[in-house]
């Protein structure tokens, strides 16, 4: 629909305005609404009910009233996407216009819904610069490392009491994985398609994990030492490949320089600040009945720590810290980040590494625990240090608040990781549902951001998704297709590409199994012929996202525009076949087309060329007529979809 020209914007669909109530969402202070393209022009959003068949953005541009159209991008039970583009420029001033169904104006503003718009019912246009999130992530492939797990490439190096590779995963027993074992095995990593590798931790600490540093300038040892990153970072570069270091700047470990000197010098310490202190002198209060594993290891914290025990029978927690730890976690008291000489300590770290050996980016720990206004001194440090660095926080749920522009670019997308489950292992939703929620998830984040984000089915925090999936296969490679053809950027956590299995930490955790010939696995293969494959499509890169009418067993989207687009197929269920018009080709699966029937096997995962501008409805919009037939919605919904 092209921009229309009013004489005012007083009422553009006529007086007056419809005033019934109605759920209509449109906050310019979010990216995900209101956002800035590289072009200079404005992308917005508006989320509505059901029941409006246009919308417009209607601006004053000095003289002149200019309507700029909205298209609905997808259609759930609850809401309409809208999305649109407007070349205004800053100070602007601009409202919503829409017309329902049974063609009444309805007018939104500021305010809300009006009859009419009248004087200062408009929203200003913001100066915004586009959001700043590096080229180089955008779609681009992660794959997650647990260095104790991974490889171990100098068994000279591991812990005393090390256990055998392949041990049940344990919370504190090592297994000789080290960076040097990760360099050994780039090549693998490049065959597989891999773009970026994510590190968990690889400082100083006593843990496997190494979320409690001791050291934020020392590699581990044990893992070969900073060395070994230097040359891991630079053959890694010199195949293309880029690495980001995982931290938590949140808390360390008691034997922390600073943490140490107060449990030496008390009050009279000259880092009394850096951490809060509840009661003193500095110890682990202990009460009873303790686990068996708590009687076990807490003589050895503490002895590793220098910090007493006090034995205690008043009531509390069975153990308690006498200061501020991460969850009252005993072994990771909590740095107080607004001590101004701890906030330039840890931004000093970050700078560090971006340096040298100049690691790609930080993926930041439990970033919500953290007073926000440490972040965006932290990205205006790493900035400086390396201009194109990635910064990805944990956040479990929605980032939107970090994701603004001044603090993070991506997001570990757990919301990703939720829908895949309930759609593809667990099956408590359908394809109509799943759509749904893909839409919402869609609308959730700026589009620079959700190119950006991680989309991962598990992690070192999650059973692996093959676990969560009742051990069968198939369910793990559509989960893996969805990772490799939604906006974003995969995340591949170590070993899912050899099909490992685990519960819950530790079990997730197991060392990767090199015996097993891991390029036969038949989830590797697929892995391997759809990152070649996005080389090849941009659209699976940074395509835009439009969903296709979905049923109860298949997940249907397209990727892109024009020439490029792409239509995506993921059939959980027993073959069928969908009439699509406008195929051309299969991509990738053992799909048939026959005219406009796309025959779809059994389990499957189907990328298909697409020929010409296809209309697709929103998620949720197809619907189930007489005699069970499945009804395309343009029949039953008055509305047009955006799609060139």
């Amino acid at each position: 629909m092209p921009t229309r020209r009013f004489r005012d914007d007083l009422a553009v669909y006529g007086l007056p305005g419809d005033v019934a109530p109605r759920d209509i969402r449109f906050d310019p202070s979010r990216r995900a609404f209101l956002d800035r393209e590289p072009d200079g022009r404005y992308r917005l959003r508006v989320w509505s009910e059901p029941g409006l068949t246009d919308a417009i953005v209607v601006a004053r541009q000095g003289e002149k009233i200019i309507g700029y159209p909205l298209d609905v991008v997808a259609a759930t039970s609850r809401f309409i996407f809208w999305e649109g583009f407007a070349s205004m420029a800053p100070g602007d001033r601009f409202s919503l216009a829409f017309r329902t169904i049974a063609g009444k104006a309805v007018y939104y503003v500021p305010a809300g819904i009006t009859n009419a718009v009248e004087r200062l019912d408009r929203w200003s246009v913001p100066d915004l610069s586009p959001l700043d999130v590096p080229a180089w992530v955008r779609g681009a492939v992660i794959y997650q490392i647990f260095p104790d797990r991974f490889a171990n490439g100098d068994p000279a190096n591991d812990p005393v009491d090390s256990e055998p590779w392949g041990s049940p995963a344990t919370a504190r027993g090592f297994q000789g994985g080290d960076l040097v074992g990760v360099r050994d095995r780039l090549d693998y990593l490049t065959g597989l398609g891999v773009e970026v590798i994510y590190l968990n931790p690889v400082f100083t600490s006593p843990s496997t994990h190494r979320y409690d540093t001791v050291d934020y300038h020392q590699v581990d040892p044990h893992l070969g030492g900073n060395d070994a990153l230097n040359d891991l970072v630079d053959a890694a570069h010199e195949r293309g490949l880029r690495v980001i270091l995982d931290a938590s700047f949140n808390h360390c470990h008691p034997r922390f320089f600073a943490f140490q000197d107060l449990v030496e010098n008390g009050q009279g310490s000259r880092y009394l600040d850096w951490f809060t202190i509840k009661e003193w002198p500095i110890r682990i209060k202990v009460r009873g009945p303790l686990r068996a594993w708590q009687r076990e290891w807490l003589p050895v914290w503490a002895a590793q720590a220098g910090i007493e025990l006090d034995y205690v029978d008043d009531a509390g927690p069975a153990i308690e810290p006498t200061y501020d730890a991460w969850y009252g976690v005993a072994t990771m008291p909590r740095v107080n980040l607004a001590n101004a000489e701890a906030r330039a300590y840890m931004l000093e770290v970050a700078k560090r590494w971006l340096t040298e050996p100049g690691v790609d980016g930080w993926r930041m720990d439990v970033a919500r625990y953290v007073d926000s206004d440490f972040w965006p001194d932290f990205r205006r440090t790493a900035r400086a240090a390396k201009a194109d660095a990635y910064l990805i926080g944990e956040f479990i749920g929605d980032a939107n608040a970090w994701l603004q522009g001044e603090q993070f670019d991506a997001t570990m997308n757990y919301s990703f990781r939720d829908l895949a489950i309930k759609f593809l292992a667990s099956e408590l939703i359908d394809g109509i549902e799943a759509s749904e929620g893909f839409a919402r998830l869609w609308a959730q984040y700026p589009w620079p951001v959700t190119l950006a984000n991680q989309n991962l089915i598990g992690s070192h925090d999650t059973a692996r998704f093959l676990t969560v999936a009742g051990d069968e296969p198939w369910r793990l490679q559509l989960a893996v297709f969805l990772q490799l053809t939604f906006p974003g950027a995969p995340g591949l956590y170590y070993g899912d590409e050899i099909e490992m299995s685990g519960a819950d930490d530790p079990g997730s955790r197991g060392a990767f199994d090199w015996s097993s010939d891991p390029e036969s696995h038949q989830t590797f293969q697929l892995v391997a012929r759809l990152t070649a494959l996005r080389k090849k499509v941009p659209a699976l890169m940074s395509g835009e996202w439009r969903p296709f009418p979905s049923t109860g067993s298949v997940l249907a989207f397209a990727r892109g525009r024009g020439a490029g687009r792409v239509g995506i197929f993921i059939n959980r269920g027993r073959k069928t076949s969908l009439r699509v018009a406008g195929l051309q080709k299969v991509l990738f699966g053992e799909a048939t087309i026959d005219g406009d029937a796309l025959r779809l096997p059994a389990r499957s995962g189907t990328i298909v060329k697409l020929t010409r501008a296809f209309s697709p409805l929103g998620a949720g919009s197809t619907r189930r007529g007489k005699g069970g037939r499945l009804i395309d919605a343009r029949e039953v919904i008055p509305f047009r979809m955006c799609w060139e």
